[in-house]
């Protein structure tokens, strides 16, 4: 239980000892009904009790589900229902007495196996309300520890009472103590601790919409295979073991001494593997995995009784089965449910638990029944045994998929969201977005039309939009037309040219003058008294050719430098749509204005006419925020010429740090080979810890576009190292500063109070960094979700992720990166990860913490240390602080003056314990 934290103790304990109750009644009930049922009935009589057993299982868990759905407490309802199997099991106390008992140990072992299915379920749906996928990881085996110790506790009762020649009725008086007692456990739990979760949407019951939901939900589909095929291979499994124990013991004295012997030496097993290895191999190789183990043993076993059949073989078999499915198995099983919303987990658990369990007891009872008529033998049992055990572990190897993507959906909101990808229009659809169109809603006709056109259905849109009422719309329908390229719009166009609206006469032309160019039309415009409409005219006259080109050009000249703002606007707009190289001197010149509104005009006109020549004024652009879009998507089509310039421009010390941080973003806009190469480089050297932060989403960018570039991924690797390192350095950092702050009151000042806090954050983006780079090497993993679910305020979403992340990391990466976002202390966290990477991190004093502080790499850091030397008066560290690399003027540099003064006035060095200045 070394996993356990301090949270969690109160869950496991009332968890440990009610399931221990309710396992020790089973085994000391178990142990009667096998030594009852096996001295007066054949093996063969095995497979009508399991029939019957999974008859009623239906109605028991139907029952059982709507009682869930009624019942609000589920504490009450499992203290209840272990009264009620108390008082049965006195019954049967009473019942059995007298010989002999043939048809009462028939019911007998009926009743036992309902008992388990309700109980049980109850139990761990109770728990799964309680606790998240974390804390079940830490808590799940001992509470089974629990449930396999109580079991082995009912097993000695069970082999005491028999060796005092009690009869073995008198156990099921025992097994109702154990359950009266332990029903007060449940209890013990508040009610609020009970349904930590939100709630959900309560789900249809009818049974109906169970079946249809179990057979399109896929992960409940696998869960019920699961459990179907398992529960048939292990109740052939049973048959066998049976049948020949039965074979060499004979009077119900010797088969219940053995019966008990034998479940107590499983018992300890099962306790022994539960304290000792369930809990570290969930933690080592997950829940997919651990499931691995318990059908792999049975194989092994069974197969070994195909080849030397015998008691001993037998034993081996039943000894996988028993020693691993109440301990390890079970375990792992219940990790599977806690990623279904909890809604579900109630409705579906019991079925699956209850029916797929006993429905394989029925599937596995008929066919014993077949090969008992046609006298087939227990080998051959075993042989079918062995196949349906193979059957098991292909299930399982399917499972994994859907498990990982519960908890992907769980982080998403609970939607599993849905690809770019677009599907064709049907007819019903085609007739919604022609009838939007006539909406008195500007904006949903605006994206009618974009759907149109995203669609490649444009051609169905009714030419008659160019006369819609909104200006934006019918503008919006022009560009969709000069796009399609069909003239059948250009009589409505020319119609639009003799309108009153100066914006609407001005995109006419230009749709007119992109598809037939009218020298004629130009030239009649080029006078008109819209000053938009002849802006646009001239722009025409110019890119075809017409007319008099000096005079066209002295026009250009004096729109460009005396039009109004909505001519220069308009004049942009217009060589957007007619680009022709001989503009991007006008372009330039217009670039120069303020005006927001203009500027963007022009950078579209220039991703339009991408030219090498405006490089030099669109890189101090990106510092702009408005315009920083537009300004990377001209540079992007300007191509090598602008990638080159973008290189150049890292090794300027001249250009802004505004600008420079934007570098890498924009790189990465041209998703070539030379852009990676040139940002891998980048961020080998890069000192500035913005401008790497920014590479790093470059390359990220880049990698999830194109998985197939060239990536380094062996200075990828190393560099996560490095962020591992530079992670547990700086854990243990504020480790050691909140311990010495502690050890001594009178270094909690304000500087003390900074670092912690700075420290913090640069934990937590140094863990993001390493998320990012750890998405460059496995880019079809939703690490930045992953990143977004640990650092939410709800504990299941945090699990989450840690659960998928378990999945996610390999090797060394994942041991430090599980212990880092461990909920553990900070000191424990700290020297697990340093452990898995083998650092040896020293026992810093306080002020062995500072002078190490003081030339980290982080300006902010070092400027925050020497700051607190001198809150603290420490003298003796003024030579770390004259070392100061910081460079001449900075504000770093003023800090440590500040501070080398402070110390320097105060005399001799302090060399004993700080004292606040």
């Amino acid at each position: 239980m070394g996993g356990v934290r301090k949270q969690d103790r109160r869950h496991l304990w009332i968890a440990f000892f009610s399931l221990g109750s309710i396992m020790a009644a089973h085994a000391i009930g178990e142990t009667a009904r096998d030594a009852l049922f096996l001295s007066g009935l054949e093996a063969t009589a095995l497979p009508y009790a399991y029939l019957t057993i999974a008859g009623l299982a239906l109605f028991v868990v139907r029952a059982n589900s709507r009682i869930l759905h009624w019942v609000a407490d589920k504490r009450r309802l499992l203290a209840c229902t272990m009264l009620v199997a108390a008082a049965a099991d006195t019954g049967f106390w009473f019942w059995l007495e007298g010989d002999p008992p043939q048809g009462r140990a028939f019911v007998l072992y009926v009743w036992t196996g309902l008992f388990a299915t309700v109980t049980v379920v109850q139990f761990w749906l109770l728990l799964d309300d309680v606790v998240d996928v974390a804390q079940a990881k830490r808590i799940f085996g001992p509470v089974a520890a629990g449930g396999v110790l109580g079991a082995t506790f009912g097993a000695l009762a069970a082999e005491r009472i028999l060796d005092n020649d009690f009869a073995a009725r008198h156990l099921m008086l025992a097994a109702a103590i154990c359950l009266a007692v332990g029903s007060a456990f449940p209890l013990l739990w508040r009610k609020r601790e009970v349904h930590p979760q939100e709630e959900e949407q309560a789900l249809p019951t009818s049974v109906e919409h169970g079946i249809l939901t179990l057979c399109r939900h896929v992960y409940l589909r696998r869960l019920l295979a699961l459990v179907l095929v398992s529960t048939i291979a292990l109740t052939g499994a049973d048959y066998v073991f049976k049948s020949v124990v039965a074979d060499a013991f004979t009077t119900t004295q010797e088969l219940g001494s053995f019966f008990a012997r034998f479940y107590l030496g499983l018992n300890g097993l099962a306790l022994v593997v539960q304290l000792f290895l369930s809990g570290w191999l969930l933690r080592l190789v997950g829940v997919n995995r651990t499931l691995v183990v318990l059908p792999f043993l049975l194989l092994v076993s069974t197969v070994g009784f195909l080849v030397v059949p015998g008691l001993i073989a037998v034993i081996l078999m039943k000894g996988a089965d028993g020693s691993l499915r109440h301990s390890l198995h079970r375990t792992a099983t219940e990790v599977l449910y806690l990623p279904l919303p909890r809604e579900l987990r109630e409705r579906f658990k019991g079925m699956i638990d209850g029916v797929g369990q006993r429905g394989g007891q029925a599937l596995a009872s008929l066919g014993i029944l077949a090969m008992v008529y046609f006298d087939a033998g227990v080998w051959i049992v075993a042989a079918t045994v062995a196949a349906f055990t193979a059957a098991w572990l292909f299930v399982l190897a399917g499972l994994k998929a859907p498990y990982l993507a519960l908890f992907k959906q769980s982080l998403r909101g609970g939607s599993m969201g849905f690809d770019d990808g677009l599907v064709a229009l049907d007819l019903h659809s085609l007739e919604a977005l022609l009838t939007t169109l006539n909406s008195d809603r500007d904006d949903e006709v605006l994206v009618a039309l974009e759907l149109f056109e995203r669609y490649g259905r444009t051609g169905l849109l009714p030419k008659l939009i160019l006369y819609h009422p909104s200006t934006p719309v019918a503008l919006r329908a022009l560009e969709i037309f000069i796009n399609e390229g069909d003239p059948a719009f250009l009589p409505i166009a020319r119609r639009l040219l003799r309108s009153g609206n100066p914006e609407l006469r001005s995109g006419a032309l230009r749709a007119i003058t992109a598809l037939e160019p009218d020298e004629e039309l130009l030239a009649r415009c080029l006078d008109d008294e819209s000053p938009d409409l002849a802006a646009t005219a001239l722009v025409g006259m110019l890119a075809e050719g017409f007319g008099d080109r000096e005079e066209l050009e002295r026009r250009l000249a004096r729109t460009r430098m005396e039009g109004a703002l909505e001519t220069r606007r308009e004049l942009a707009r217009a060589i957007a749509r007619r680009p022709d190289p001989f503009f991007v001197d006008t372009l330039l010149d217009l670039l120069a204005d303020r005006d927001l509104g203009l500027r963007l005009a022009v950078l579209d006109a220039m991703a339009a006419i991408p030219d090498p020549r405006t490089i030099p004024r669109l890189l101090p652009l990106l510092g702009e925020g408005t315009l920083r879009p537009a300004t990377r998507e001209v540079l992007r089509r300007i191509g090598a010429p602008a990638l080159e310039a973008l290189a150049a421009a890292f090794d300027d010390e001249e250009l802004p740090r505004r600008v420079r941080r934007h570098l890498p973003r924009t790189i990465h806009r041209f998703g070539s080979t030379e852009a990676l190469q040139l940002l891998q480089h980048q961020f080998e050297r890069e000192r500035d810890g913005a401008v790497r932060y920014k590479i790093l989403r470059g390359l990220g960018r880049l990698m999830s576009n194109d998985p197939t570039l060239p990536l380094d991924r062996d200075l990828i690797r190393e560099k996560i190292r490095a962020h591992l390192e530079r992670t547990v350095h700086l854990l243990h950092m504020r480790e050691s500063l909140e311990r010495g702050v502690k050890e001594d009151p009178r270094r909690n000042t304000e500087g003390a109070e900074l670092l912690i806090v700075s420290l913090r954050e640069k934990e937590t983006n140094a863990l993001e960094r390493l998320f990012r780079l750890n998405h460059l090497l496995n880019p079809q993993e939703s690490f930045q979700l992953y990143w977004r679910g640990l650092t939410s305020s709800r504990p299941s979403v945090r699990a989450a992720s840690r659960e998928l992340l378990e999945h996610a990391l390999q090797g060394v990466v994942r041991e430090v990166v599980l212990a880092l976002i461990d909920d553990a202390p900070a000191m424990e966290r700290c020297a697990a990860a340093a452990s898995a990477l083998d650092l040896e991190l020293p026992e810093f004093t306080y002020e062995e913490c500072l002078a190490h502080m003081v030339v980290d790499p982080s300006d902010t850091m070092r400027a925050i240390a020497a700051h607190h030397i001198a809150e603290l008066g420490l003298t003796d560290l003024t030579p770390k602080l004259e070392q100061n690399p910081a460079k001449p003027g900075s504000a770093v540099a003023e800090v440590f003056d500040r501070a080398i003064e402070v110390l320097r006035s105060l005399g001799p060095r302090n060399t004993g314990a700080p004292s606040v200045a």
